[in-house]
């Protein structure tokens, strides 16, 4: 599992600017070709030679940007291949004396275009300034082009056939990348397909969002209190009636990186970090009743804990043979111990006897008791089958949550059940995995990605100072699986699932659950604060995988393999070995 440490430290330092989330010379190199490709395309684009049944708003608030990129801004709206769009420009009262000259020039250049509209008011704030543009807007959906940014020629197009094709969607967003003051395109962010529990971390579906018009009206529009995090706030006071999100895995928007612009430091509006605390800690209060945001070692992504409700019963499962560790000592008796030293039955905001704990061992034969174990369930007395010991357990188990976990961990971070349980009671969630390292520190599981060759385990073997994909390691966010080495499930949803599929006596019996849970409709979710250090191969040796259960494994969910809706098609194959050990 990944680490919530900083190894970006040392890039912010040699950059002498923020922290880099993206890996920026994996994307420059590994997919710089196809990407270079499509940005040579735009050239290449007619403006106004196609137009779609729907119009989109596109809401600019204006306040002192440099006049160049306020011209190119707007140029790039003018020069969209689509014809569909509105474009409502609002000045802030930008205090630059040449701001409202050129917007009355511009104004009166395309007067006789009805889809542009200029408007001025007093400064009030970056969400005042959206309110009164969203005011004059008319289109179905509307988006928020920052003044010093560039929507690429083919936005609106794909927007706007992704609305068509997919039925009205609630919300579409597409990749973006950054973009120099001397025109240089970096950055590219690759994004996942909509991610809840991302969402909930940080703002990624970011640039460029369109959002259905009436849902924002019936959520009274965007509040000036969260100026800074004001696109935030609105997407997660949104979430609760989203029920369709469409991802274009296309550069669509170009943010502009500058000295005064988030996009090149973050620290260049602290007011913003300070305001995203905000937004996190309301959701928190709306969504679960409370919870505790805290500022984490990197600069804009916060440690967001939702409150776990009193009475949450958990059984652990453990599955074991009795296998020595190299200290002579049972693995089992060590686990055991370590769950029980350092998961406390308080919750995160000090409430008592929010977690009540059953530990249920599973074995193959009669093995000596083992301290701090509830039950022992002796499942059968020949040849060990994972998935069956997981069934055995739970036909014991008497709490609304069944904990998988492997006789060979211990835990590397207090209360792993609690923050696996912050995600777990999220309605939607079906499945939540943890963060897992060797004891030498180096990852072992940050989640799995399903590529042609297989499912994978991200990142495996590198470095526990590995922050991973802009920054997938350091924040919770879904997976298509996770591992049963340290995995939580409703009981309610292994109980609909039919629990695990015996076949897959030990191999692929994790991902297939997981792939099962998603069929049925419930999302897969991951958490780097539930931090177990894994001695993988310890209890039971790896091999290669069964040739029996891979063929099955291929059998059910072959096709699955060739798209991960959290892994970007944008993303070239030829990097995937990036995921793996080398």
């Amino acid at each position: 599992m990944p680490q919530t440490s900083n190894p970006l430290l040392a890039a912010r330092r040699r950059a002498g600017r923020v922290k880099r989330w993206a890996k920026r010379k994996v994307t420059e190199r590994r997919i710089g070709k196809e990407y270079r490709s499509w940005l040579a395309q735009a050239a290449t684009i007619a403006p106004a030679s196609v137009n779609f049944d729907v119009t989109i708003s596109i809401l600019v608030p204006v306040y002192n940007p440099p006049m160049n990129f306020l011209a190119q801004c707007l140029d790039s709206v003018l020069s969209q291949q689509a014809t569909n769009w509105q474009l409502v420009i609002v000045n802030d009262g930008s205090t630059d004396p040449a701001v409202a000259p050129f917007l009355d020039q511009f104004a009166t250049a395309h007067l006789d275009d009805p889809r542009i509209l200029v408007s001025s008011k007093q400064n009030g704030g970056i969400s005042s300034a959206l309110n009164a543009a969203l005011e004059l807007a008319t289109g179905q959906y509307i988006g928020m082009l920052d003044n010093d940014d560039l929507l690429d020629p083919r936005c609106i197009a794909e927007f706007s056939r992704a609305i068509i094709e997919q039925d009205l969607p609630d919300v579409v967003y597409s990749d973006e990348d950054k973009v120099s003051p001397r025109g240089e395109h970096y950055e590219l962010f690759c994004k996942p397909d909509f991610s809840p529990e991302l969402l909930l971390g940080q703002m990624y579906l970011c640039h460029f969002t369109v959002f259905k018009r009436d849902q924002v009206d019936a959520i009274g529009g965007l509040r000036s209190q969260m100026d800074g995090a004001q696109d935030f706030d609105l997407a997660l006071r949104l979430l609760p009636q989203v029920q369709r999100v469409v991802h274009l895995p296309r550069p669509l928007y170009h943010w502009r990186a500058w000295a005064g612009s988030t996009a090149l430091t973050i620290e260049a509006k602290p007011w913003a970090q300070e305001a995203t605390m905000r937004v996190q800690a309301e959701h928190l209060q709306r969504t679960y009743g409370g919870g505790s945001v805290t500022a984490s070692a990197v600069a804009g992504l916060n440690q967001v804990h939702p409150r776990i409700p009193k009475g949450q019963r958990v059984s652990v499962i453990i599955p074991t043979i009795g296998t020595k560790g190299d200290d002579g000592g049972r693995l089992v008796d060590a686990a055991v111990a370590s769950l029980r030293a350092r998961q406390s039955q308080v919750g995160p905001l000090g409430d008592p006897d929010a977690l009540e704990i059953e530990i249920i061992a599973v074995t193959t034969g009669q093995i000596d008791p083992i301290a701090g174990v509830d039950h022992t369930v002796v499942y059968r007395t020949d040849a060990f089958n994972f998935s069956e010991a997981i069934n055995a357990g739970r036909a014991a188990a008497t709490g609304q949550w069944l904990l998988l976990l492997n006789d060979d961990t211990a835990v590397a971070e207090p209360d792993p059940i609690i923050r696996m349980l912050e995600l777990g009671q999220t309605p939607g969630v079906g499945v939540v995995g943890a963060k897992l390292t060797y004891p030498d520190g180096r990852l072992q599981h940050v989640g799995m990605i399903l590529l042609p060759g297989g499912p994978t385990h991200c990142w495996i073997g590198k470095s526990g100072q590995e922050t991973g994909y802009f920054g997938s390691t350091l924040s919770p966010r879904n997976y298509s699986a996770v591992t049963a080495a340290a995995m939580l499930t409703p009981t309610s949803v292994f109980d609909a699932l039919g629990g695990f599929d015996q076949e897959y006596a030990r191999d692929f019996n994790d991902v297939d659950y997981c792939l099962r849970a998603g069929q049925a409709g419930y999302r897969v979710a991951w958490t780097p604060y539930a931090h177990f250090t894994h001695f993988e191969g310890a209890s039971i040796i790896r091999r290669k995988a069964d040739s029996h259960e891979a063929a099955a494994f291929r059998a059910r969910w072959g096709a699955t393999m060739t798209v991960d809706p959290y892994y970007s098609p944008s993303l070239d194959q030829q990097i995937h070995h990036l995921y793996q050990a080398r």
